[in-house]
């Protein structure tokens, strides 16, 4: 709280002292740069993040030619077919993860 006051009461004495003086365009476009700075670096990090849970994983396999995988998203309807496991996990789309539907075929 006390870090708070002693660089937050400066800091916005500042900004509105600029503000006033210099156009307030100087006081929102920095704080426009570091919110959109923030945003990219979370979105980046969550790229990461999720890589790293795919590199644990087990190696790719070949689907069996007896079945037939499909994966289809709720959302918008789209279907893919599984040709070859890189993954347990489902694939995403739509933002959200795909429902996995599999076949047995004679």
């Amino acid at each position: 709280m006390s870090r708070l006051l002693l660089w937050g009461i400066p800091v916005t004495a500042v900004a509105v002292l600029v503000g006033v003086n210099a156009g307030w365009r100087w006081v929102f476009a920095p704080l426009l740069a570091l919110v959109l700075l923030r945003f990219s670096l979370a979105s980046l990090r969550v790229l990461v993040t999720d890589a790293k849970d795919l590199a644990d994983e087990g190696g790719a396999a070949p689907v069996s030619p007896d079945e037939r995988t499909l994966f289809w998203c709720e959302e918008c309807g789209t279907e893919v077919l599984l040709v070859f496991r890189g993954t347990a996990r489902a694939p995403s789309h739509c933002g959200q993860r795909m429902n996995e539907r599999t076949e047995m075929l004679n």
